[in-house]
Parts: C-alpha cells; structure tokens; sequence
C-alpha cells in the first residue's frame, strides 16, 4: 500500500533537489552571481530601463495619482535583478502565484497614491 505522506515527501524532496541542482546549473549560486556582476559592467551597451521616462510620468498632472508600483512587485523585482537570465525562470515560478494572491493588498495599498 502506498503511503500519501512518503509520496508528498518524495515530491518536495525532488523539486528541491531539481530547483538546486538547476541554481547551479545555471549560474544562479553564489559564483554565478559574482561573473554576472563582472559581465553586466562589461556590458555598457544594454540601456536602463529607469532612464527613460513613461507615458504615465509625462502625462501626470498636479493631484493624487495612483501609484501601481505594488502590482506584481516581487515579478518586477525578479526581472530587473543581476542574476542570470536563465536562473530567472527558477525564481519567476514561486514569484508570480505569490504576486497573483497579493495583488488585493497591492491594489488597496496603491490607493494610497505617490
């Protein structure tokens, strides 16, 4: 007879072993994010996104506005981070359903306004 609560256990047990070994795979450990450093000086040409100002920036006017930088915070935060590009994917996985059941308290803290 199989036991649910080995079987929960050896799933965890492999999705945490799968989700490590594919860190290191793909550079996302600790040396991975020292040579994205390194690379990401070296690479003067890639434009920032902050630079350049929005269509919402230019067409704020005086008053309240509200601020949607709480909307999927942690997704935003994943996508403009050093780490390697392919050890984002590993980390949009737990991001977007945690950003997806905060969005309430996001959307209700938003109207706090800028």
């Amino acid at each position: 007879m199989n036991d649910p609560h080995r079987m929960g256990r050896y799933v965890g047990r492999s999705l945490l072993v799968a989700l490590l070994v594919g860190s290191m795979l793909t550079g996302t450990g600790l040396m991975g994010t020292c040579l994205a450093e390194e690379t990401e000086k070296e690479e003067s040409y890639v434009r920032n996104v902050e630079s350049s100002t929005s269509l919402a920036d230019t067409e704020r006017g005086p008053g309240w506005s509200y601020n949607p930088d709480y909307l999927f915070a942690i997704s935003r935060a994943v996508r403009d981070s050093s780490v390697h590009p392919a050890g984002k994917v590993f980390l949009f996985i737990p991001s977007i359903p945690l950003d997806i059941v905060l969005s309430p308290f996001a959307a209700i803290a938003g109207l706090f306004g800028d």
